[in-house]
């Protein structure tokens, strides 16, 4: 823990980084806030439904690739964290497949659609029931 020069609590250097960087998210308004307001109470259709975990899908994964963006720009950092970073990436890639599995009509040729050999047959293997 530090300590200011007044006896009080600082932050240490890597804290103060990351609530620069949500600071800096926060504070572009072309951004869309991190979470939605609730809806008002109506009864939704499941094409309603699968439509708006697809889109929240996809403010998670601009969420997660925006701070990747940022987090990158430090050299130190991405030499440090380069797998962990790759971790993003994959999760990125994750969540635009579960998106589109999510919104497609057809889901079973969504999912033997899915790029990503182990995600898909993870897929298969949970609607299988095994």
């Amino acid at each position: 823990m530090g300590c200011d020069t007044a006896g009080g609590y600082a932050a240490p250097a890597h804290q103060r980084e990351v609530d620069a960087m949500m600071a800096a998210i926060r504070a572009n308004p072309a951004q869309r806030p991190l979470f939605k307001s609730s809806p008002p109470d109506r009864a939704l259709s499941a094409g309603a439904i699968e439509a708006g975990l697809a889109e929240e899908l996809e403010m998670i994964r601009q969420r997660l690739e925006a701070i990747g963006d940022i987090l990158i720009g430090d050299p130190v950092l991405l030499q440090r964290h380069a797998a962990s970073l790759q971790g993003l990436d994959l999760t990125d890639q994750v969540l635009v497949h579960l998106a589109a599995v999510i919104r497609a009509q057809d889901k079973p040729a969504a999912v033997d659609a899915v790029s990503m050999e182990d995600l898909r047959a993870r897929l298969k293997l949970r609607s299988t029931g095994r």
